[in-house]
């Protein structure tokens, strides 16, 4: 179900009607907390109380994406707590300890994700936190 499907019950002829004060963030994040697929780097935009449509964007700390602090729910931020790096398997083994240094995939640099292990660099992220902006 997209966003635009959710929304439409939400027109603005519901608010000035006066029946729908607002989208309450927590029960979007509800809603969206159970669609898998979930992209929180998209920007949606929700019709407000008073009117506007425009967002009131703001740059996430964390996975630096753009986000509408209204529409922001505890699992909307997915990110990694350590850095991308690599090792070696040639600093295990030492010529001075007996090692050949010619061990199978001594030269390969292993790359992983230092806080989950994952070794895909464009994994979204093993944590789940609301956004956190620069502002706050």
């Amino acid at each position: 179900m997209g966003f635009a499907a959710f929304a439409a019950p939400f027109a603005p002829s519901y608010f000035a009607a006066g029946r729908v004060s607002s989208i309450s963030s927590a029960g979007l994040g509800v809603m969206l907390g159970r669609r898998r697929s979930f992209d929180s780097r998209r920007i949606i935009t929700a019709v407000r109380s008073d009117g506007s449509a425009k967002p009131e964007l703001r740059t996430c700390k964390n996975c630096k994406a753009q986000f509408d602090p209204v529409l922001n729910h505890p699992r909307a931020c997915r990110f990694h707590t350590a850095h991308f790096g690599g090792e070696t398997k040639r600093k295990f083994e030492s010529v001075y300890s007996g090692g050949t240094m010619d061990t199978p995939d001594s030269g390969r640099v292993f790359q992983y994700w230092h806080c989950c292990g994952s070794e895909d660099p464009f994994d979204p992220g093993c944590t789940a936190a609301p956004h956190s902006s620069y502002d706050e």
